[in-house]
């Protein structure tokens, strides 16, 4: 077991909240550290951001140890401390608080950009070298090094080379990593929605047969970020629709839970996909992220698979990495994954009906779940993300 602290040279390369997060605390261990980024730093408005992420408690606690959570404006930051999840036309449902948890909240609800940001300039002061406006055209790796040449001509040699660069990783398309992904077949529908009643810090989400629909509270008592997974042609039509009609069906799919519901920003759509890199390492090659694993937003924990990739990645570096830890780290990681994937795709497969019998099973087993202590505990045990 390596005992003593050896730096390393690290190339990163992504610098979305995993990349930058993964930079920072290599970079605070004492690393020399290059972050490659495509883009330049992240810029968001006054206006709420369409892409946010719910941040369970060990994710929130990475971000302390960083000196980046205290950074945060606490105006964009969304604490919730319940939450509300029901099958649409059904009287299955289920709620749960943090006050059964024991905790001050559930999660909190953080607008991507705002977070990258402040990622972006903590590790900028920290002394992560980071090249922006640029990318990575070709990487070669041995056992013991990795030499990364960038589109303006520029050459790095390094120890280790972390992938971080997104579900389409050019990285690891390099790298020729065999993948496993299937399509989910939806489309994830993104706005900010203003509430006629205050959303009290609850995340809500009901089912309906064509996909998930996600209200998540934002620090602003009538704001919420909607998230709607809908089947491809419900998709197209939601997306074909003027915002008037479009509400109208949103209406319609609320069940009047946060009264009369305004469209606050413009709507985006993303295609959703499950995909799993069956090798996370190559030589000195790392994947973390998106770049290794990604999973349906139904239950918003795929950023924190991503920040758990760092939570157990760190403790590697932090003496002097070797294989065989690397390896260990990979199964581990591996392991959540693939336990996440396997309850997301539960989870739609089973909902994703209007049988009625399917229906009455369902409300069954939510109302089991609600009353059920044991297996309530548990299921507050997966919202805290643990």
């Amino acid at each position: 077991m390596s005992t003593q602290f050896k730096a390393q040279t690290i190339v990163v390369v992504g610098g979305g909240m995993i990349g930058l997060s993964a930079s920072l605390g290599l970079r605070l261990q004492g690393h020399r550290v290059y972050l490659i980024e495509r883009s330049g730093r992240p810029d968001y408005t006054e206006s709420p951001e369409l892409r946010v992420s719910a941040l369970a408690h060990h994710s929130r606690a990475l971000l302390r140890e960083l000196g980046v959570w205290q950074r945060l404006p606490q105006q964009r930051l969304g604490p919730y401390t319940g939450m509300q999840v029901w099958d649409h036309d059904s009287f299955g449902h289920i709620e749960f608080s943090a006050t059964e948890a024991g905790a001050d909240d559930l999660g909190a609800i953080v607008e991507n950009k705002v977070l990258e940001q402040t990622l972006w300039d903590v590790a900028t002061e920290q002394g992560v070298q980071i090249i922006a406006d640029d990318e990575v055209v070709e990487h070669t790796t041995s056992a013991s090094q990795v030499t990364v040449k960038l589109r303006s001509n520029q050459q790095l040699q390094a120890d280790y080379l972390i992938a971080a660069d997104g579900n389409r990783s050019p990285t690891r398309e390099r790298a020729k990593l065999p993948l496993s992904f299937w399509d989910y077949e939806q489309t994830g529908i993104v706005a900010v929605i203003k509430t006629e009643k205050p959303h009290d810090g609850i995340a809500r989400q009901v089912f309906l047969p064509t996909g998930p629909v996600a209200w998540l509270p934002l620090n602003d008592a009538h704001l919420v970020s909607l998230v709607w997974s809908a089947d491809e042609t419900k998709a197209q039509e939601l997306t074909a629709m003027d915002s008037q009609t479009f509400m109208n069906q949103l209406q319609a799919a609320s069940d009047q839970c946060l009264g009369k519901l305004e469209l606050a920003s413009e709507r985006a759509g993303f295609p959703l996909r499950m995909q799993y890199a069956q090798r996370w390492l190559d030589n000195c090659l790392i994947l973390i992220g998106d770049a290794a694993h990604s999973i349906h937003p139904l239950a918003g924990q795929g950023a924190n698979l991503g920040f758990g990739d760092v939570v157990d990645l760190l403790p590697v570096f932090a003496t002097a990495p070797n294989y065989r830890e690397l390896r260990t780290w990979e199964r581990k990681r591996k392991a959540a994954a693939v336990t996440m994937i396997s309850a997301m795709e539960t989870f739609k497969r089973g909902f994703g009906t209007a049988n009625p019998l399917a229906k009455l099973v369902r409300g069954i087993g939510f109302k089991a779940a609600n009353s059920i202590q044991p297996l309530k505990r548990q299921l507050i045990k997966a919202a805290l993300g643990e």
